[in-house]
């Protein structure tokens, strides 16, 4: 009789009875049935647990209204580290919101990436270009010193004229030093600066040949690779006379077998990528275009590249082909039996003394090659 007048008189209350260990549900929230002296994160509530002794009451954990702290019985509990706000919990005025400062989140300092010492060169290459105020804008000069250390030789003079040596003094004299290479992000491959300079520098000056034709800028990049590329298939051509599975097996790959390595490859990609939006838009900074390319840009820089200057399969083929016989550049056609013979010796058999048959074999083959690169770019 005595348990049932208790539990009407729970429900009348709004509480739901329980004992040690259950769930107890009262106005303030629900709780936990446990002993008054181990409900320490939190408040007590009374006549929730009535099958318990007196000393069990429900214990119920609870938030502030605004998420401020913890309420908490403050005539047993202590808030350490904190201080008591009112009007922020459940219950009697004994509850009281203990706040306690929050230890901020330290700024997480993102991990240093392959390319960042490159971007810092740059960028204050690209600061000084602007404080010298000469006549050449700021990107060109970035790119004569760049290229400066290497290629400004009276070969490089004659393709695309030679550097500003006085700004060259200017940043010797600010205490900069030439930069070798940077690591690719993509490849892993150490990038050799002075040429993606020089053929940057060319692209920017001379800009894209028309239709199939060719040009200087070409020649400061891939050009110059695939003419002296041809040079070491002459070289081989006794073990392996076919020219077009010579590029599919020796062009562009990581090894370090030919002169045209995927390292110049992606040199000549990022130059010409970089180099055309830059000659399109005098607006844009070499920095931030080349941190562009190198923070996730690269992901695509084969087909920018190869679509851009070769269009599609039988354009590369085409282009390739011009890039190998004489036109009307002297310096160019200079250039290329130089080439040629540097890497194939002073009696290589030189493009122009190719039959058709043989020549459309080598071309095929360079463009099967580099289509075959953006097919493997683009399943990454």
């Amino acid at each position: 009789m005595l348990l049932q007048y208790l539990s009407a008189t729970s429900l009348l209350l709004g509480v739901t009875v329980a004992s040690i260990g259950d769930v107890c549900r009262a106005p303030q929230g629900s709780g936990t049935c446990k002993a008054e002296s181990s409900c320490t994160t939190g408040f007590t509530v009374t006549d929730a647990c009535p099958n318990d002794p007196a000393s069990v009451k429900c214990c119920i954990q609870a938030s502030c209204k605004d998420n401020s702290g913890t309420c908490l019985d403050k005539s047993r509990l202590s808030c350490l580290g904190g201080s008591w706000k009112t009007n922020l919990c459940p219950g009697g005025n004994n509850v009281q919101c203990c706040q306690k400062p929050t230890t901020p989140t330290p700024p997480v300092t993102p991990a240093p990436k392959p390319a960042d010492p490159f971007i810092a060169y740059l960028r204050r290459l690209h600061t000084l270009a602007t404080e010298y105020r000469g006549d050449r804008p700021a990107n060109q000069l970035v790119m004569e010193w760049l290229r400066h250390s290497e290629y400004n030789g009276l070969e490089w003079k004659a393709l695309i004229g030679g550097v500003d040596d006085d700004f060259t003094k200017f940043v010797e004299k600010a205490g900069v030093a030439p930069l070798a290479t940077f690591k690719d992000p993509e490849y892993g491959l150490d990038i050799k600066i002075s040429h993606l300079g020089a053929c940057m520098n060319g692209v920017f000056l001379k800009g894209p040949a028309s239709g199939t034709d060719t040009n200087r800028a070409d020649v400061m990049g891939w050009g110059g690779d695939w003419m002296t590329f041809y040079g070491e298939w002459r070289r081989d051509s006794d073990a392996q006379p076919k020219g077009g599975q010579y590029c599919r097996d020796h062009m562009c790959n990581t090894r370090d077998d030919t002169t045209f390595k995927m390292r110049d490859l992606v040199e000549d990609a990022d130059c010409y990528n970089v180099g055309m939006r830059l000659r399109a838009n005098p607006a844009l900074n070499i920095v931030d275009e080349m941190e562009r390319v190198l923070a996730g840009g690269y992901k695509t820089r084969m087909k920018g590249f190869v679509q851009g200057r070769f269009k599609d399969h039988a354009g590369a083929q085409a282009v390739a082909k011009s890039m190998l016989l004489p036109g009307n550049d002297v310096i160019v056609n200079a250039g290329r039996i130089r080439l040629v013979q540097q890497a194939g010796g002073f009696l290589v058999k030189l493009p122009l003394w190719l039959s058709d048959g043989d020549m459309d074999d080598l071309t095929r083959g360079f463009a099967d090659r580099l289509f075959g690169i953006v097919q493997e770019e683009a399943a990454k």
